[in-house]
């Protein structure tokens, strides 16, 4: 039970940057497509938060590797999503490989943010009590 509570700790993040407006403060996602890489970004998210639960629960060594993966995978997209985003907004002509970047990366950001989120929780034992985690 404590695990679903991490992966709708997750999404109650996103939905609270969504809401705040932080997003397009720092120009995370396109005003476009904002609502869609946030809402099918995260749920993906959860789906793959759900996916490492269970690996872990099966198999403990490979489900750490495989979080640690997705922690490391958002560290990395996270940048290069903010800096196309810069590229692109600041070109004086349409540049399709940082709009590309920016659109993909923004969804990959999400989908890569709600597992890494649930994990952390999960590893700080931050719901429910230490005795079942």
């Amino acid at each position: 039970m404590n695990r679903i509570l991490y992966i709708v700790a997750g999404l109650i993040m996103v939905a609270g940057f969504h809401a705040s407006g932080m997003l397009s403060a720092i120009n995370l996602t396109h005003p476009i497509w904002r609502v869609n890489a946030t809402l099918y970004g995260s749920l993906a998210g959860a789906l793959l938060s759900a996916l490492l639960f269970r690996v872990c629960a099966a198999k403990p060594r490979l489900g750490r590797w495989l979080g640690r993966l997705v922690t490391l995978v958002f560290v990395m997209i996270l940048p290069a999503t903010l800096i196309s985003a810069k590229i692109f907004i600041d070109a004086e002509a349409y540049n399709a490989v940082a709009v590309n970047i920016w659109h993909k990366g923004s969804y990959g950001v999400f989908i890569t943010f709600v597992p890494a989120f649930a994990a952390l929780l999960a590893k700080l034992r931050i719901i429910g009590s230490p005795a079942r985690g």
